[in-house]
């Protein structure tokens, strides 16, 4: 059976190419008025001949076409990808046919040069730790929201669950990104443990147990779902070749976890809650290197509350914070920040005698 995102992405693909054909049959738009959205001196352009003279469709406007396709209908950079080179190839198909079409020399190089670039891409994985609560759906669809703005990603969410949730599934699926749901309870001791407990570890655990099993090279990020990320965070850690350490915005009373460097060198950290760690850094500020932690068998994160991001740093020796690479333009831009949404209280009951067979049922499913 077809996914929903292949079947969302064919019918964005025959959609696009009546367009185009209606477009060619019609005089009512014409193809230059298209063509001048994104400057009529475009290089690569698709030139018709007709009793009205030249007109274009550059390549860009088919571009910014399906890709206003992917941001209404949520599809993956993959697809969105190749709905691109489909119409172009299949409007290139039709050049050989008649001659009504004839594409510039730069076409075919620019098709040749995206999917180089698609294929030396290291693919990134991102590690989500999730549990169920009120905001997990709308925390998890503002992510992934951003997600599909990044090519060659992998999104591991993890459950704090013993059973994976069926909306999150749902959401997933219509994502068209590649994921894993996978589920990793919080063990019982530490559950029942009086204070801070160890939130997120066993699932952030079972995502590197994951990558040790599945994973020989790129990069993979603790990423979680409350938190806002910039798209150029994720273009910069798919270079870490080890650790790479980078600031993070709304952390503590300081509002601001970073490394400090001076006159381009690390000198230490800024963190409001030292506690005598090693790395006092913010769990979404670094990443590392999956080539990294096969070298580092050992490597895991300590159920200790408050500790996590050190011990876990610690556990990847022999490794010193000056070896790490630093990110973010050298440590000068904020790239992720810790907004964390405003914890509602749970959803009430519906009154069944008053509010049965109506749309509520189905609307309250939704909400915790």
């Amino acid at each position: 059976m077809m996914k929903p995102t292949m079947k969302v992405g064919l019918i964005a693909f025959i959609g696009l190419c009546v367009l185009f054909y209606q477009y060619h049959l019609s005089n009512v738009v014409r193809y230059d008025q298209l063509a001048s959205f994104n400057g009529a001196d475009s290089a690569a352009f698709i030139s018709l001949e007709d009793d009205n003279g030249s007109r274009k469709i550059t390549e860009d406007t088919i571009k910014n076409a399906v890709r206003s396709v992917q941001y209404i209908k949520g599809l993956s950079p993959d697809i969105t990808e190749l709905i691109i080179q489909e119409l172009l190839s299949q409007l290139l198909i039709k050049s050989t046919h008649d001659n009504t079409l004839t594409p510039s020399s730069t076409k075919s190089s620019s098709l040749v040069d995206l999917k180089q670039v698609n294929n030396t891409l290291e693919p990134l994985y991102i590690i989500t730790p999730t549990y169920r609560r009120s905001e997990q759906i709308p925390e998890l669809t503002r992510m992934s929201h951003t997600l599909m703005l990044v090519d060659n990603i992998h999104w591991l969410v993890i459950e704090d669950s013993k059973i994976p949730t069926k909306q999150v599934t749902q959401l997933l699926e219509r994502t068209g990104l590649k994921f894993e749901h996978l589920i990793a309870p919080m063990p019982d001791k530490y559950k029942l443990k009086k204070g801070a407990k160890p939130r997120g570890v066993s699932n952030r655990n079972r995502g590197l147990s994951w990558i040790r099993a599945n994973a020989t090279d790129g990069v993979f990020y603790f990423a979680d779902d409350d938190n806002t990320y910039d798209i150029d965070l994720f273009k910069e850690i798919r270079r870490t070749k080890k650790v790479s350490l980078f600031p993070v915005g709304l952390c503590t009373s300081y509002g601001l976890s970073s490394p400090i460097i001076k006159n381009g060198k690390f000198i230490g950290f800024y963190d409001g809650w030292i506690a005598g760690r090693k790395f006092p850094v913010d769990m979404a500020g670094f990443a590392v290197s999956v080539k990294f932690l096969h070298q580092r068998p050992n490597a895991i994160m300590p159920y200790r509350a408050g500790f996590e991001e050190d011990g876990f740093l610690r556990s990847l020796t022999p490794f010193e914070p000056t070896e790490a690479e630093f990110f973010g333009d050298n440590c000068t831009r904020v790239l992720a920040w810790h907004t964390q949404t405003k914890k509602n209280n749970p959803s009430l009951p519906l009154n069944m005698k008053i509010h049965n067979n109506t749309n509520l049922v189905q609307l309250k499913q939704q909400i915790v």
